[in-house]
């Protein structure tokens, strides 16, 4: 960073980090302890080296998620992302619309994410983890980030002289810095070593070395030690692949007949989230579309479900328990109410979902079930549900068959998204199977509506047709057969 600013006259660049005290120890201490001459380029106020040549390097921090846009206005020809992993997928690509320079056509804007496997301090992933590990380590681009030219250079602790110089026979001098003694390995021989003869000599010899090695937490050991980029230990939905459990919308076939619900998590001060249900003839459900809200008023959020389901015939509404009984304190209504109130004419009256004992545990094994059978694709139009699933851990001191409660903050998800979705799929197990009859009529009917008319204006055959067909894709989705009865038969 600080040789590009020599070399090309007039350059900015950024370096950022999620929080300042991060940023001041890891890069402002250390830059003047290794190139104290540059404190006079120091400018404390706007937190900038400011260069013979006209050339600035930024030093940044974003602790909270409205800080990222001080920097989408600004243009940088390079932005280095310290700890990447802590910043979201939204703010990485935030940047890189700000990665360009027009006051020096001689370079080449380039952007550099440095980021590391493990998990956070709350036990969770980092929330930008999982897309630098399917861009960068996985090489899983999809769509338009094809576009650009990534490329991943894994690093180990050993590949940092750094860490080993007293070890290796290195001594510092009365200015501080490091002096080859007289048995010391000098740099290129310590280069010259194999990888493993490197690994090794840093687990046995290095201070460092010896902390990692022995850490007690297998997943954290094996990821900042070895650099595995493995499954997380504990993640709940270790069977979700965004590839086989998530489309494109246009490629989930909806029919006259199919059924559709929605279902919702409700949230006061944090987000509340609503999805959009469908099943199609082989009793498998599409997830279709998403609504996640922060702070919006009942009333407005009832508008705009109408809005999400436009179109739709929806049979019912499962709704968070917690959301019934509850008032809004500026007019002292039911908050279910006053949802109610949005929706469009006709549309289902919110219910609680179930909450029985034991319901939320089996609501997680059967969201699991769902995807191990592939019967449960997600709309790429739901991104925050997709971007929950993979970071639900189990919650390992209470009860591991059950998901880690997790609420919404700036740099966390939070688990709204996955409980509107658990909330639809129990109520697809729950709902009561209608008579064999009625359902082929409901199809029957579906299709007369599609087509501008009514069932009784269709001609004889079409019916005949279309019952034979109704009643074998019935039948295909394992329903009990019910039984005509005819005259001559005996009831009972």
């Amino acid at each position: 960073m600080l040789l590009r600013r020599f070399q090309y006259p007039n350059t900015p660049g950024l370096i950022i980090r999620r929080t300042f005290p991060e940023l001041y120890r890891s890069h402002i201490v250390k830059l003047f302890e290794e190139y104290p001459g540059l404190r006079s380029l120091w400018r404390e106020q706007s937190k900038e080296l400011i260069f013979p040549n006209g050339s600035r390097l930024f030093f940044g921090s974003a602790e909270h998620a409205g800080d990222m846009s001080a920097f989408y206005s600004t243009e940088f020809a390079d932005i280095m992302v310290d700890e990447a992993q802590e910043f979201s997928q939204s703010e990485l690509e935030g940047l890189t619309g700000s990665n360009r320079c027009t006051s020096n056509s001689e370079i080449t804007p380039a952007m550099l994410f440095t980021f590391m496997p493990g998990i956070s301090e709350t036990g969770l992933p980092p929330k930008g983890l999982g897309y630098l590990k399917r861009v960068l380590v996985d090489g899983d681009l999809r769509g338009e980030e094809k576009r650009n030219k990534w490329g991943f250079v894994p690093v180990f602790a050993w590949d940092n002289i750094e860490w080993l110089r007293k070890e290796l026979g290195w001594i510092k001098d009365e200015t501080n810095e490091w002096r080859m003694g007289p048995d010391a390995v000098s740099e290129q021989e310590f280069y010259s070593w194999s990888h493993e003869v490197r690994r090794q000599f840093f687990i046995d010899r290095a201070e460092f070395g010896a902390t990692l090695s022995s850490l007690t937490n297998k997943s954290l050991r094996d990821a900042w030690l070895e650099g595995k980029w493995d499954k997380f230990q504990g993640q709940y939905f270790l069977n979700f692949d965004y590839d086989v459990h998530t489309c494109e919308p246009q490629d989930i076939k909806l029919r006259s007949w199919t059924r559709y619900w929605v279902s919702g998590d409700w949230g006061g001060y944090h987000p509340a989230c609503f999805h959009l249900h469908a099943e199609d003839d082989r009793g498998c459900v599409a997830t279709i579309a998403e609504l996640w809200e922060v702070q919006t008023p009942e009333f407005e959020l009832g508008r705009k479900i109408g809005a999400m389901c436009a179109g739709k015939k929806i049979e019912a509404f499962p709704f968070s328990w917690d959301a019934f009984g509850k008032l809004n304190k500026t007019v002292q209504r039911p908050i279910t109410e006053l949802i109610a109130e949005g929706l469009p004419d006709h549309f289902p009256y919110p219910n609680p979902a179930d909450s029985s004992p034991g319901s939320r545990i089996s609501g997680w094994r059967y969201m699991s079930h769902m995807l191990d059978t592939k019967k449960w694709i997600i709309s790429r139009d739901c991104p925050k549900l997709i971007e929950c699933i993979p970071s639900l851990m189990r919650d390992m001191e209470r009860n591991t068959e059950d998901v880690l409660k997790v609420d919404f903050s700036e740099n966390t998800l939070g688990d709204d998204p996955a409980d509107s979705a658990r909330y639809g799929l129990q109520y697809m197990v729950q709902a009561p199977s209608r008579p064999l009859d009625v359902r082929i009529q409901d199809r029957i009917e579906a299709y007369a509506e599609k087509r501008g008319t009514a069932v009784e204006r269709l001609e004889p055959n079409t019916i005949a047709m279309l019952s034979r067909k109704a009643e074998r894709l019935e039948r295909s989705k394992g329903h009990h057969t019910v039984q005509r009865w005819r005259p001559g038969m005996r009831r009972g």
